[in-house]
């Protein structure tokens, strides 16, 4: 996340990146290392803003959803999703049972479609949020797809009802992070309050 957050710093906004572990991690190991690293950034700050990759658009769903206490006295910001597999992700559906599956753990089968999936079952939240998706597919996954995808997650999944604004670039799930035209809408968003179609 390294380019994203120096495009961030460089529009003035102060970035705290989280750091955590998922491989062979619980679900409730996850939100509690992020949910102490987000306490420590939103520490006597007087407006924020989140922005999360895949996974982490889930962590800041969950965090504020338990955390709404924390940030009374805070004024909320923007949210900007990347990638994010708010209904699961089909391939973790089609790999489940694996060896890759046994050693993501608790925290790879969280993300699977259904209804034990982890975006499932957080609520749809009373903020500002933007949702970005990527439309690059893969070779090695197209299949397992019945619609655009980024690769590892579909275009739908990426989805909220409560959504204030959608745009898709022609990139692949990883490479979001890198991609400049999804820092910058990312930047535009967090200003604004939506995206620039």
């Amino acid at each position: 996340m390294w380019r994203l957050a120096q495009r961030l710093r460089n529009a003035k906004y102060n970035v705290c990146l989280l750091d955590y572990a998922t491989i062979g991690q619980s679900v409730s190991a996850v939100l509690a290392e992020t949910t102490k690293q987000i306490d420590a950034c939103v520490h006597q700050a007087s407006e924020v803003h989140f922005v999360g990759h895949s996974l982490g658009g889930l962590v800041i769903r969950a965090y504020l959803q338990n955390n709404k206490h924390k940030l009374e006295n805070i004024k909320m910001g923007n949210v900007v999703l990347i990638g994010t597999p708010n209904k699961g992700s089909e391939l973790a559906d089609y790999l489940n049972g694996s060896w890759l599956m046994h050693i993501g753990g608790d925290i790879s089968r969280a993300l699977m479609t259904g209804n034990n999936s982890l975006g499932i079952n957080l609520q749809e939240l009373e903020v500002n949020i933007g949702v970005i998706a990527g439309t690059h597919s893969s070779k090695l996954t197209r299949n397992q797809f019945k619609g655009p995808n980024d690769g590892l997650v579909s275009v739908e999944s990426t989805k909220l009802g409560n959504m204030t604004d959608f745009i898709t670039f022609d990139v692949g799930h990883s490479q979001m992070r890198n991609n400049f035209e999804v820092s910058k809408q990312t930047i535009h968003f967090l200003q604004n309050g939506f995206f620039k179609h």
